[in-house]
């Protein structure tokens, strides 16, 4: 596939980004709720991560018109091919169907405008469910590994890394939230 080295090196790592904000916004919730503190910083912190995160997932899957990083971008020519490749290997994948990603990625957009990145004064919908954008981002790197091959690039697949991550960020989290709930 004839696709654009310029915007892979800007999109994948705005995927990236993506796995690292989501996981250490699921990080730091756990430890949070675990250690059951009440804590300005704590909250703003994790509450951006998940705002980050959206904003990043929405840069690659949301509105294709206005997002120079979105994945329909890639494609230099045979875009049709691209675009069906991924909706096709996304639907199996995730066993999402055209109708469930269609409403999920709505919620997502919507999220995104009305919340993370614009604020209306009534926005009562609901967090979206990250699992699902979390596999959308792993289906992704698989796919644009596909579509750049015989290129390659030297980073561990994004469901690796997000176990690495999760790893590493643990034991650090766990002593800060620790540092936070003890008296001064």
């Amino acid at each position: 596939m004839n696709y654009d080295p310029e915007v892979f090196k800007s999109q994948y790592p705005v995927v990236k980004w993506f796995v690292y904000h989501l996981t250490y916004y699921r990080t730091l919730s756990k430890g949070y709720r675990e250690h059951r503190l009440q804590n300005e910083f704590w909250t703003l912190t994790i509450d951006a991560h998940l705002l980050r995160a959206t904003i990043n997932w929405c840069m690659v899957f949301g509105s294709d018109q206005s997002n120079p990083t979105h994945w329909k971008q890639l494609a230099i020519a045979e875009s049709k091919t691209l675009h069906r490749s991924f909706r096709e290997g996304l639907f199996r994948t995730t066993g999402l169907e055209r109708d469930t990603w269609q409403q999920y990625w709505k919620g997502m957009i919507n999220f995104r405008n009305k919340y993370a990145a614009h604020r209306e004064l009534e926005y009562a919908s609901p967090v979206p469910n990250f699992d699902t954008a979390l596999a959308v981002a792993y289906y992704y790197d698989n796919w644009v590994r596909e579509v750049i091959f015989p290129d390659t690039f030297a980073e561990p697949r994004l469901e690796s890394f997000a176990l690495s991550l999760q790893k590493s960020a643990v034991p650090l989290i766990e002593r800060l939230l620790v540092a936070t709930a003890q008296p001064a």
